[in-house]
């Protein structure tokens, strides 16, 4: 998303429909997302959401170890959780 768009509640309501979407329509039981370890916007994002830290960082397969990119975070969130965020 272009930077002039940012904080203005775009990509938390997309993420929100998505999950929507992931629980109601396609009936997964949870859903995970992930980012690079310094993209703490995404992080924060991800945490408006309802969604979890895993601690279960790794190391992206497609970029070399010494990447700044390359340590990423994985969160979640299950079906229940998210049932209970949108009552």
């Amino acid at each position: 998303m272009h930077k002039d768009y940012w904080g203005l509640g775009y990509a938390t309501e997309a993420a929100r429909a998505a999950l929507d979407f992931a629980f109601t329509e396609l009936a997964l039981e949870d859903v995970v997302s992930f980012t690079a370890v310094i993209n703490q916007r995404s992080q924060k994002l991800m945490q408006r959401l309802g969604m979890t830290d895993t601690q279960d960082n790794f190391s992206h397969p497609m970029l070399d170890a010494d990447h700044r990119l390359a340590e990423h975070v994985l969160y979640k969130i299950t079906r229940q959780q998210w049932q209970a965020l949108i009552v």
